[in-house]
């Protein structure tokens, strides 16, 4: 594989650190991915950093559906949706 031209670009998908231990919504071993991220974006000339945002009451929220609870799924038009 040849290294990263001054056209290629990393593009890292909602790493949060409410995703990480200790987190509001930690994932177990959310932790493992930051040494690899890293050690990809030094090699790119060009890193692109996003995260997913909801606004107040989206339909994603466990506190959108009565008697649900955060990691618990529902039905939703498009598919299974964990809150």
């Amino acid at each position: 594989m040849k290294p990263p031209g001054e056209r290629d670009l990393l593009l890292v998908v909602d790493v949060q650190t409410d995703f990480l231990p200790g987190g509001a919504l930690a994932v177990p071993d959310g932790h493992a991915v930051i040494d690899p991220i890293n050690r990809l974006a030094a090699r790119f000339p060009h890193v692109v950093l996003t995260q997913d945002w909801h606004p107040a009451g989206h339909i994603s929220f466990a506190s959108s559906h009565a008697g649900k609870r955060a990691f618990e799924s529902v039905d939703l038009p498009y598919g299974p949706q964990v809150l």
